[in-house]
């Protein structure tokens, strides 16, 4: 038998199939099927009512300048533009990207929160281009970032 499982549907919820449960006593009509359903986990999107979240790892490169990547959605790939300057832990809406109300409301939106990541495998010229960085932040004006972080014991 096929039973179709409406979207948006949650764990733990039931759905009811008439007439397809037991046969009924001294002749009388079939009772009716109860199927709870039990939402298995994805291995990257994670789920929390309609809304959906989802880490996205973006380079320290890219963070600092700003790109668009092309973010999973559980709909299909979509374009995100992440703004020059966004930190690790910054979290951005996709809003109408989640799951649909399994009552036939709005659907819910995505989340994606940013996961700056290191590359610990760099070639000889992106070295040298990083140790010319390093150079520049130490010689221009102002406070560096640490700088700024251990005046703020004193």
């Amino acid at each position: 038998m096929e039973v179709n499982i409406p979207a948006g549907i949650n764990s733990g919820q039931q759905l009811r199939v008439q007439g397809k449960g037991e046969r009924g006593y001294n002749g009388g009509p079939n009772g009716d099927l109860y199927i709870e359903v039990y939402v298995q986990p994805h291995e990257r999107f994670e789920r929390e009512g309609k809304n959906i979240y989802l880490e996205i790892p973006v380079s320290a490169v890219d963070a600092t300048l700003g790109c668009s990547i092309d973010v999973p959605t559980i709909h299909g790939d979509v374009t995100m533009k992440i703004p020059a300057g966004t930190q690790n832990g910054k979290q951005f809406r996709l809003k109408g990207k989640g799951v649909t109300d399994v009552r036939g409301g709005s659907k819910g939106d995505q989340f994606c929160t940013v996961n700056i990541r290191v590359d610990d495998n760099l070639s000889r010229k992106e070295k040298e281009l990083y140790k010319q960085l390093q150079e520049l932040q130490g010689t221009r004006q102002g406070e560096s970032i640490w700088e700024r972080f251990k005046k703020s014991f004193s």
